[in-house]
């Protein structure tokens, strides 16, 4: 293979796979805020941030790593009181009771102001921290920790939000490019990926021991759900997220943005290979192989959506690197796409929270569920639907639902759940 091409695809797979603690749309709120913090001087008097709908929607209602309580302005306040900037999307990572007190006196206070900026079409978090000496404004845009600017008052004229409509270089890669490239990499390349497996597996061992996890044992234990590579990926993945949803203090390896997209992506493949024994080889190069599919449809989808991306992105991903691990064809692979998608794509993302293990737990399931279909040559046929025999129309037709189709829905979504949220 093109060593060129190989090098593009390692540091595109490196460039999504981060550490992120607790959500990452809190973790990116926090970072946002502990910059400003950082870089202002003086006593603080007042703290102001503006965010897209889709990043707000899934920020209000999450646990917070190191909080009982949860919104989107408490994970602003935190960002000031406790947010270590140093640490990224883990900025969060250690937060004392003190902290929390003094943040939630913040809020209370009316000292943290937040709103939504209708037009921003990509994600975007700008906050504006005054002092008694100083304001700085920080912009966060298009991805989680992509700091835009940080400036002092008086402040520049403000920064394009983005349209959502800019091509990824992912997009110019076939499916073929991807195969090739999971089948020839030196296997050494990608072991970096073993450390958030690692680390997922540590969060879905923490997460069996909540609600979700307890529940889904006890109906393993009665028959209920019986043992398989489905079960296996739903159990793993389910507890995973219902631990880090609820505001769990450990680290998850994300991808695209997203932890749960992460867990969806590695631990499918994580629970599928220990049910099969797969070996270690198979298994890496089957997960750098889902890493490339979950960027290609997010790159087609958007940051964030109206659609779960855990399921028609992230499960995706997953259900063609099972493919590979059984030993599946490209075409088998491109079957797996069409089932997925014609079975998930409108599961809807209403918010980062804990019902989020059910979908991820779907997600999972589906997936293993649609790699055997495939290499059993079974899949939906390509005129269905919103579906496609070809993989670049596949993925075109799902991105302009998502794009086009589902903006509205978003709003309405947000409504809702400012509503239920009085």
């Amino acid at each position: 293979m093109d060593q060129a091409l190989m090098q593009f695809f390692l540091r595109s797979i490196r460039e999504t796979v981060k550490p992120s603690t607790g959500c990452t749309e809190p973790g990116a709120v926090a970072l946002n805020t502990a910059l400003a913090r950082r870089h202002a001087r003086g006593a603080f008097r007042r703290l102001s941030v503006r965010m897209d709908e889709f990043l707000f929607k899934n920020a209000m209602g999450v646990g917070i790593p190191g909080s009982d309580e949860r919104g989107v302005a408490l994970c602003a306040a935190l960002g000031v009181t406790a947010g270590n900037p140093d640490l990224g999307l883990c900025a969060l990572e250690n937060v004392t009771p003190e902290q929390l007190a003094r943040a939630k006196q913040m809020v209370a206070d009316k000292l943290v102001e937040v709103s939504i900026c209708p037009s921003a079409a990509e994600l975007f978090i700008q906050s504006t921290l005054e002092t008694d000496e100083d304001a700085v404004r920080v912009t966060t845009c298009e991805r989680h920790d992509n700091i835009l600017e940080i400036v002092h008052a008086p402040f520049p004229e403000e920064v394009a939000t983005g349209d959502g409509a800019h091509d990824a270089p992912i997009l110019a890669h076939t499916l073929e490019e991807m195969l090739a490239f999971a089948r020839s990499v030196p296997l050494e390349d990608l072991a970096f990926l073993e450390e958030g497996l690692r680390m997922n597996l540590a969060i879905a061992e923490a997460g069996g021991e909540l609600e979700m996890g307890r529940a889904m044992r006890a109906l393993i234990r009665r028959g209920a759900l019986g043992q398989s590579p489905m079960t296996q990926a739903k159990f793993l993945c389910a507890s995973a997220a219902y631990a880090r949803m609820s505001g769990v203090s450990l680290p998850v390896m994300s991808a695209t943005g997203s932890g749960n997209q992460g867990i969806t992506v590695t631990l499918t493949i994580e629970g599928t290979a220990q049910a099969l024994a797969s070996p270690r080889e198979t298994k890496l190069r089957a997960l750098a192989l889902a890493h490339l599919v979950n960027l290609y449809g997010k790159a087609h989808i958007g940051n964030l959506s109206a659609l779960c991306s855990c399921g028609i992105s992230s499960g995706l991903g997953a259900s063609v690197g099972i493919v590979y691990m059984l030993g599946g064809t490209l075409e088998q692979m491109l079957l797996a796409a069409k089932n997925m998608i014609g079975s998930i794509c409108g599961m809807i993302c209403d918010g980062a929270k804990e019902g989020c293990a059910n979908k991820v737990e779907l997600a999972a399931g589906l997936a293993v569920q649609s790699a055997f279909l495939a290499v059993e040559n079974m899949g939906i046929p390509g005129d269905n639907g919103i579906l496609s025999s070809q993989w670049q129309r596949l993925f075109e037709n799902l991105g302009a639902l998502a794009r086009r189709g589902m903006r509205e829905t978003n709003r309405v979504i947000v409504d809702i759940m400012r509503a239920e949220q009085g």
